[in-house]
């Protein structure tokens, strides 16, 4: 039997081990713990918006916009590198849990305040959104404006924009320019049905969305269609409301009904907007023997905006829809665009920029913005320019909404057939099975509902319509921005 000393002597080393294991113990852990834990692994198939964040081979990244299917390990650079993912930090000890579910569907609500100069006068209209009798007219107008970025990266692979402003303008158009959209009923076709509807479809106004001059070849100059005419493109055509034949006259008829029509006037307007956006650049080369103010500044941002995520890109077209090619700022933003950085970008994306100017024409672009960033919940200037308040405005959409109203407005398109000598409204049947397949490749399910107001949502909203055209295209053998020299 060891004696009490040697107990004793035990008893202390002992102790001594045993605290050794402790603070060795604890010394690994706070170790191991200095690390962030990982966050969910990054997923090919998953949307990230700006903010989320996503692990891959024990590093955190977080996104810097929209992106899908861009892996982090390749696609990863500093603020300002125009990669869509930024190294967060090396992560390990466990992975954070996926964040919490969304909360339940709530109720479409809200108001968007419209007809006003920022920082000039308040807003002399509004469309109160609760009750969403203008749901189906706000989703027909985003549906036109993703066609219309659709249409540009077509003829320009790797044009980079704010999808945001661009898919949205469409909309803002309309509420800049028409009368009175406040008094559309949802149930009915027209946008809008007022009596004084009728001064915006009199002679040469075009219609709500005042697409003025709409008969005229951009290029060319005239009135006689020659390829870059409205009445050219293949998908719009049919619908349209006067022919090849009567294309030159057109200007001295009033508008055609169609103009009205809440799911052909919009995307209408998406390809007067596509047909600005060629026109500028095939214009700019001499065609015709034009010579324009706008080149090679306009040439040279489009190079610089491939690489420029989040540019104002929307603010370039708006004003040459606004003021025209030859009124000065199409050239001045050119050149900006030309040299820009993100610095540039979010000096042009200040609405201190033009708060208080009432020149309309600088106005306009930020018109659009600001009643876009209504409706998206994004901060909006109050009594100054920096003085911001955040709407909490609310459109939801379930996906049964946005795959009927997608269905009817491509019902008003149309695609040529093998040879080329006559055309076909796509059905309904060819729509919905391109939206439904278009649902699966977004990861929306069939019973989603999504808010517009949710940045997320949004994205997401966007990606199914995206993929929704591009089916509609490969199933029909089609491209939307086709053209034709003849009535199909």
């Amino acid at each position: 039997m060891p004696s009490k000393q040697h107990l004793a002597k035990w008893s202390t080393l002992g102790m001594r081990a045993i605290a050794t294991a402790t603070l060795t113990a604890v010394s690994i852990g706070a170790h191991a713990q200095s690390q962030p834990a990982c966050s969910v692994a990054w997923n090919a198939s998953t949307i990230y918006v700006g903010g989320d964040q996503a692990s891959e081979n024990g590093v955190n990244y977080a996104a810097n916009w929209w992106t899908r299917g861009d892996d982090p390990a390749t696609h990863s650079g500093a603020s300002g590198s125009g990669q869509p993912w930024t190294v967060v930090a090396n992560c390990g000890g466990g992975t954070n849990p996926p964040p919490p579910p969304p909360p339940p569907v709530g109720s479409t609500s809200g108001t968007i305040n419209f007809h006003l100069l920022l920082g000039v006068g308040n807003a002399q209209d509004q469309l109160v959104l609760t009750g969403d009798n203008y749901t189906d007219l706000i989703v027909s107008n985003l549906i036109a404006g993703v066609m219309y970025g659709h249409l540009v990266q077509e003829y320009y692979p790797g044009l980079q924009f704010n999808k945001d402003y661009v898919y949205g303008s469409v909309l803002a158009q309309l509420l800049q320019e028409n009368i009175a959209t406040q008094d559309y009923v949802g149930s009915g076709p027209l946008i809008d049905p007022s009596p004084d509807q009728q001064a915006v479809m009199g002679v040469g106004q075009g219609g709500p969305y005042q697409i003025n001059n709409y008969a005229a070849d951009m290029v060319s100059g005239s009135y006689a269609p020659a390829g870059h005419s409205l009445i050219n493109y293949i998908a719009i055509q049919k619908h349209i409301g006067y022919t090849m034949a009567t294309a030159a006259t057109q200007y001295s008829k009033p508008t055609p009904a169609s103009f009205n029509n809440k799911y052909y006037g919009p995307m209408l307007t998406a390809y007067f907007h596509y047909n600005d956006f060629v026109a500028l650049i095939v214009t700019g080369t001499g065609e015709g023997g034009w010579v324009t103010p706008w080149q090679p500044a306009f040439n040279n941002a489009l190079v610089n905006f491939k690489t420029l995520p989040n540019n104002f890109f929307d603010v370039l077209l708006n004003v040459a829809y606004n003021q025209g090619y030859y009124g000065g700022l199409v050239g001045s933003y050119s050149r900006l665009g030309a040299t820009a950085t993100p610095a540039t970008v979010a000096s042009v994306d200040a609405y201190s920029s033009i708060w208080g100017v009432q020149d309309t024409y600088r106005q306009y672009p930020y018109q659009v913005r600001y009643y876009l960033d209504q409706l998206y919940d994004k901060p909006i200037p109050t009594t100054s320019a920096t003085t911001l308040v955040t709407p909490a405005n609310h459109v939801y959409v379930s996906a049964g909404t946005l795959g009927s109203v997608f269905s009817s407005v491509f019902q008003t398109l149309a695609y040529a057939n093998a040879s080329g000598t006559s055309s076909s409204y796509i059905s309904a049947a060819q729509a919905q099975a391109a939206f439904n397949a278009a649902l699966g490749q977004a990861g929306v399910a069939g019973t989603a509902s999504l808010d517009i107001g949710n940045a997320a949502d949004r994205a997401k909203l966007f990606s199914v319509l995206e993929f929704a055209i591009g089916n509609l295209e490969s199933n029909l053998g089609m491209k939307f921005n086709a053209t034709t020299l003849s009535q199909l």
